[in-house]
């Protein structure tokens, strides 16, 4: 009697309080993710840039650099995210939901990083591991209506600087 007792209480303590979950975030990518894109355009990136403290010849040579992203399921677990650039590539390769990673940045610093999905769209993001006052910067992806890729960046400083960038899906089949 004592024990059906006990067992009682404890499904009435874990009823009204459940354990945490992640109720809110996916824990899928949608496929509508998935693929390589192009950048066809962004705007504002250059005020990003400079809200960021890069000098005007840096961010210049980062203007002119070609952008491809690919999103794809990683074969083994999780997924992949590509960032290749005429100047530098990251490879982040079996990422899960959730869960952080240490990897280098495209500035060449070590970052923890973390994916979520909720709400339609996936957010990167990137903690410098280099400055202990780092409050992070996050990447915010979604899909349009046209099926591109559609990145917001922003930098919340004095003033809020959006910068949205444009990329287009082209065909291409998972090598993952």
């Amino acid at each position: 009697m004592r024990r059906s007792a006990l067992l009682s209480v404890a499904l009435c303590v874990l009823s009204v309080f459940p354990a945490p979950t992640l109720m809110d975030a996916a824990t899928v990518i949608p496929d509508k993710f998935f693929g390589r894109f192009v950048l066809e355009k962004s705007e504002n990136f250059d005020e990003f840039l400079a809200a960021k403290g890069v000098n005007w010849f840096v961010r210049k040579m980062i203007q002119f650099a070609s952008v491809t992203k690919v999103i794809a399921k990683n074969a083994t677990s999780g997924y992949n995210l590509e960032n290749l650039t005429s100047k530098k590539d990251t490879l982040y390769h079996g990422w899960k939901l959730g869960e952080t990673f240490e990897a280098e940045g495209l500035d060449g610093n070590r970052h923890n990083i973390t994916f979520e999905f909720k709400d339609d769209t996936l957010t990167e993001k990137h903690v410098r591991l280099n400055d202990p006052n780092d409050k992070g910067e996050t990447y915010y992806y979604t899909i349009d209506s046209n099926d591109m890729l559609v990145l917001v960046r922003a930098i919340f400083q004095a003033v809020l600087v959006t910068c949205l960038v444009l990329l287009e899906m082209l065909p291409f089949s998972m090598p993952f």
